[in-house]
C-alpha cells in the first residue's frame, strides 16, 4: 500500500523533485515495505481509538524502523519524501522516522548535551518543542516563559506553555524562554525534570500522540543544556527545514484520500460519475502535486541556506495543508456517507489535517508573514551567536 505514494506520486515528479539524484530511491522504497510489515504487527488504522495504546503502537513503530534502517543520516529531500509516504498511510505517523525536533538539539546542542540526547533520539526516542503560550499563541516575540541565573551558572526556568504535541511521549523538550536580558533562547529540558508538569488535553485531530500545556516551576537547566545561538535565529533555521516535511505529511494524507476517492468511483459505474466530479477529481490532482513540488523548492532552499527559505517555509506550509486540507474535503463528498464514518480513513485524514491547519503556525499567520515580505516588511533574521552559549561566561549573584 505504501508503495502507492512513490508509484503513483512520487515517481511521476522525480526528475523535478531529485534532478540532481541525490535522494536514495531505493531506501525510499525499503522505508514503504518495511512501513507496510511494521502496520501489520502494529495497526494504527483509523479503527483505532485514540489513547495510550495508539500512542504506544506509533511508538512501537518508530522503534521498529530506527533498527531496521536508522534513518537519520538522509538529506533533508529524503526526509521529505520520507514524509509524504508516512503521511499516505497515516498522519499520525508523522513522527515515524528523522529525528523531528530533535534536529535542533543535534544542529545547536553543546557536545555534552549531543552525547547525552543524540543515542537517545537515533534510538527511536522523541523530542517535543514548547514555543506556544496562552498569551501570545505562536508569536515569539511576546514570549513570557523566563529565566532566572543559577548559582551554578545554569538556569531556573518558569511559564507555561500551551498545545504541545509529544506531550507525555517526549524524552525531552525544547523550550524557548527569554534569559534576564530579554533576549530569547532555548534549552534542551529533560522531561523528567523536577518542576515540570504536563497536563494533557483531548484534540479533535492528531490525536495518535499526547497534547496540552506544560508548565515550569524553576525548572533547573545546566549550562551545557542551552543551545547555543540566538532564539529567533534558531527557530527560523529549524522551522525552515522543519514546515515542508510537515506539509508534505499533510499531502500525502490527501494523495491517499484522492487514490481511495478514484478506486471507488472507478468501481462504479462509469456513467454515473458526472461532470463535476471528473472536474474536482482533475483539479485536486493538480493541486496536490505542484504544492508536493513547492515543498520540494522549500526545502532545497533550506539546505542552500537561502536567505528567503523561512518565507517559503511559511508560504509553502500555509499553502500545501489549506490544498490537502480542502482537497480531502471536496473528494470526500465524492463517496457519499461512506466517507464521514468514525471509523473511515478518510474522516480520519480530515480531522488530522484540520489539525494541522494550526500545528507548527496558524496559516493565516504563515500567510501573513509571507505577505509582510513581499509587501517590503522583512523581519531581521538575528545572527546566531558564537557556539558558546552566553550564559556560561556571564557572572551571576542571583540564589538558586
Amino acid at each position: 500500500m505504501s508503495s502507492a505514494a512513490i508509484g503513483l506520486w512520487l515517481h511521476p515528479l522525480r526528475q523535478v523533485l531529485d534532478p540532481n539524484a541525490t535522494v536514495n530511491w531505493q531506501r525510499l522504497r525499503r522505508l514503504a515495505a518495511e512501513l507496510d510489515d511494521v502496520l501489520t504487527t502494529y495497526p494504527v488504522g483509523s479503527d483505532l481509538p485514540p489513547g495510550p495504546e495508539r500512542s504506544h503502537r506509533l511508538r512501537q513503530v518508530r522503534r521498529v524502523l530506527v533498527a531496521d534502517g536508522g534513518f537519520g543520516d538522509e538529506p533533508p529531500l529524503w526526509q521529505l519524501l520520507a514524509q509524504f509516504v508516512c503521511g499516505y498511510r497515516d498522519v499520525d505517523l508523522r513522527d515515524a522516522t528523522g529525528l523531528g525536533h530533535g534536529r535542533l538539539v543535534a544542529r545547536h546542542a553543546t557536545p555534552t548535551a549531543r552525547g547525552r540526547w543524540l543515542p537517545r533520539l537515533l534510538a527511536g526516542e522523541l523530542a517535543g518543542i514548547a514555543i506556544t503560550e496562552p498569551h501570545g499563541g505562536t508569536r515569539v516575540t511576546e514570549t513570557r516563559t523566563y529565566a532566572v541565573p543559577a548559582r551554578d551558572g545554569g538556569l531556573l526556568l518558569s511559564g507555561r506553555k500551551c498545545w504541545i504535541s509529544r506531550l507525555t511521549e517526549a524524552a525531552a523538550f525544547v523550550v524557548f524562554f527569554r534569559d534576564w536580558h530579554g533576549r530569547l533562547a532555548a534549552a534542551v529540558v529533560d522531561a523528567a525534570t523536577s518542576g515540570l508538569r504536563r497536563t494533557p488535553v483531548a484534540p479533535s485531530g492528531l490525536a495518535g500522540w499526547s497534547w496540552g500545556a506544560l508548565d515550569l516551576d524553576q525548572v533547573r537547566v545546566r549550562p551545557d543544556e542551552i543551545l547555543c545561538g540566538d532564539g529567533m535565529a534558531l527557530l527560523r533555521e529549524h522551522f525552515a527545514t522543519y514546515r515542508p516535511w510537515v506539509t508534505a505529511t499533510a499531502l500525502g494524507g490527501a494523495a491517499a484520500v484522492f487514490d481511495i476517492v478514484t478506486t471507488t468511483l472507478a468501481a462504479r459505474d462509469v456513467d454515473r460519475i458526472r461532470d463535476n466530479a471528473l472536474i474536482t477529481i482533475g483539479r485536486a490532482h493538480a493541486q496536490l502535486a505542484t504544492a508536493l513540488l513547492g515543498c520540494a523548492v522549500a526545502e532545497h532552499l533550506a539546505e542552500q541556506g537561502d536567505q528567503h527559505a523561512n518565507m517559503w517555509a511559511a508560504a509553502t506550509k500555509a499553502h500545501g495543508v489549506d490544498v490537502a486540507d480542502h482537497t480531502a474535503a471536496e473528494l470526500a463528498l465524492l463517496v457519499g456517507a461512506a466517507g464521514f464514518r468514525a471509523d473511515s480513513p478518510i474522516a480520519k485524514t480530515r480531522r488530522d489535517l484540520a489539525g494541522l491547519l494550526f500545528a507548527d503556525g496558524i496559516h493565516d499567520s504563515l500567510y501573513r508573514s509571507a505577505g509582510r515580505h513581499h509587501a517590503g516588511m522583512p523581519v531581521a533574521v538575528p545572527a546566531p551567536r558564537d557556539n558558546t552559549p552566553a550564559i556560561h561566561n556571564a557572572k551571576v549573584d542571583a540564589a538558586d
